[in-house]
């Protein structure tokens, strides 16, 4: 379940790589958070998974409000600004984060038990899945920790673009027709008899013997084709 308010996430020690990142306008990002980059604007968001964004790491510090009388009840709430900005000198409506260590997040209720040194996509925020729609890659497993959750590396986050994500090549009909029967075998074709005794028996032949073993091939590789077509549309490599 995605923050609600900052969170002190357990990590083991390690020196941090801090850098700042511009915050959506209407975003509010917690400490603790997980936060992604747009791809198109190049603001950040509470991490989900959701197409084109990028996993940057985790929010650590907050950045403190000019009125020292303020709660502090998020790393910054941008609910009613506009987009912040980060230039070479400056930082406005932005917030820190890590770019490395291991971090302890949940599980998300959809993800199977991780193994150690596999991908961990995040959910949200503040979960983590062996699963993913959209393969933003939170980091890497690394142990069981407290409470169910799992630690995850965040120095080898990225973006999953193998074969769920990214754009399709065109689409590419089924080949169609129907010719023989398919076993999953491909066979020899069956030879003609020796010295028919007129065409019409080697006619005969032909028809009841050989053109079936090599219709029976071809309905094979019409199968085999076709499945290769269904199991590419399914990983997005070519389009339905």
């Amino acid at each position: 379940m995605a923050l609600t308010a900052n969170k002190i996430r357990k990590h083991k020690l390690h020196e941090r790589a801090i850098n700042v990142a511009p915050v959506n306008a209407g975003s509010k990002i917690y400490v603790g958070a997980y936060i992604c980059r747009e791809a198109a604007t190049g603001v950040v968001i509470p991490g989900t998974d959701a197409a084109s964004l990028v996993p940057l790491g985790v929010v650590v510090e907050p950045l403190f409000p000019s009125d020292p009388d303020l709660a502090i009840d998020a790393a910054f709430d941008n609910t009613s600004g506009a987009d912040g900005a980060v230039t070479g000198s400056s930082a406005v409506r932005s917030v820190n984060y890590d770019q490395r260590g291991e971090y302890l997040f949940a599980l998300d209720s959809g993800s199977d038990t991780p193994k150690v040194g596999g991908l961990a996509f995040l959910a949200d925020d503040d979960e983590v899945s062996t699963t993913s729609t959209h393969g933003v890659i939170a980091g890497v497993f690394t142990r069981p920790g407290e409470g169910g959750g799992w630690y995850v590396d965040i120095g080898k986050r990225g973006v999953w673009v193998g074969l769920t994500t990214g754009s399709s090549s065109a689409a590419i009909a089924d080949l169609g027709g129907s010719i023989g029967t398919a076993n999953d075998t491909m066979t020899a074709i069956t030879d003609p008899a020796d010295t028919p005794a007129d065409a019409d028996a080697l006619r005969d032949d032909l028809v009841t013997n050989t053109i079936p073993s090599i219709e029976n091939n071809l309905a094979d590789l019409q199968a085999k084709v076709n499945a290769i077509l269904a199991a590419l549309r399914t990983a997005n490599i070519i389009a339905t």
